[in-house]
């Protein structure tokens, strides 16, 4: 009875041992680098920098001002906004490629003398950011970078050729993916067709942008509609469902507008 209960415990763990050594990981050999998971390794981190321009920094090329360049790592086919804000300056934003070539630029996109690009990354490689001043005036600055997503409406609006009229009103409780106050609208667009987005207000500095489906801003508009109101016109360039944000300029304000999509005949 012994030898059997013996041989039936070294059996057990006989299984066990396998069972364990079938269900370990491998262990990385010394100074070989452990895999990353695929989705670790694409995680964009925000960026966010308070530092000073001192009037001793490098002069920008263009502006011919004081200025600091960042680096970072941008990927591809995701959208980024950069937002410069200063209490102390005019803000100036330049965005580069690896190579220096300029991407984009702004001055008061960001509202107030504050400045924003919105990127959409077309390689993955490092861009440069460089910061500097419209007025030549320096101080304390935020920069900062961050991935944007936006999500639409649960069922998009068809723009046909008798377009769509929309009123509606900007709360205070209505913040955008972009960080100002308005509302998100989406609609399907079709291929080769031309549409005109008008948004128009009363009360309130109109701000328009117009995304395609994977968040990449096609315009942007501030008073090409007349007065204070926006106007966009564009060719889609694919079949889909294009987001819509219906803001102000300074992204705070309040109030009602009405908001216009339509197809050109």
């Amino acid at each position: 009875m012994r030898t059997h209960a013996l041989r039936l415990l070294l059996a057990l763990l006989v299984v066990s041992v396998g069972i364990g050594l079938l269900s370990a990981k491998p262990v990385p050999a010394p100074g070989e680098k452990k895999e990353q998971p695929k989705d670790e390794k694409s995680a964009f981190k925000p960026v966010d920098v308070n530092a000073d321009l001192l009037a001793t920094d490098e002069q920008d090329p263009k502006l011919n001002r004081p200025s600091k360049k960042y680096t970072i790592k941008l990927q591809k086919d995701k959208t980024y906004i950069i937002d410069l804000v200063s209490k102390d300056f005019d803000a100036y934003l330049r965005l580069l490629d690896k190579g220096g070539n300029q991407l984009a630029e702004d001055d008061d996109s960001g509202g107030d003398l504050n400045s924003r690009i919105i990127h959409s990354a077309t390689k993955d490689e490092d861009h440069q950011i460089v910061v500097t001043t419209f007025n030549g005036e320096v101080g304390k600055f935020n920069l900062t970078v961050r991935e944007f997503v936006i999500k639409g409406e649960a069922k998009a609006r068809d723009v046909g050729k008798d377009g769509i009229s929309i009123t509606a009103n900007i709360n205070q409780n209505d913040k955008t993916p972009i960080g100002k106050l308005g509302q998100v609208y989406s609609v399907t667009l079709k291929k080769g067709e031309s549409y005109t987005f008008d948004l128009e207000s009363a009360t309130m500095d109109s701000y328009l942008y117009v995304f395609n489906s994977k968040a990449k801003l096609l315009a942007q508009d501030d008073d090409s509609g007349g007065g204070l109101n926006s106007r966009i016109t564009l060719r889609a360039e694919e079949d889909g469902v294009f987001q819509i944000i219906a803001t102000t300029l300074d992204g705070d304000e309040t109030g009602e507008f009405t908001l216009e999509p339509v197809m050109h005949l």
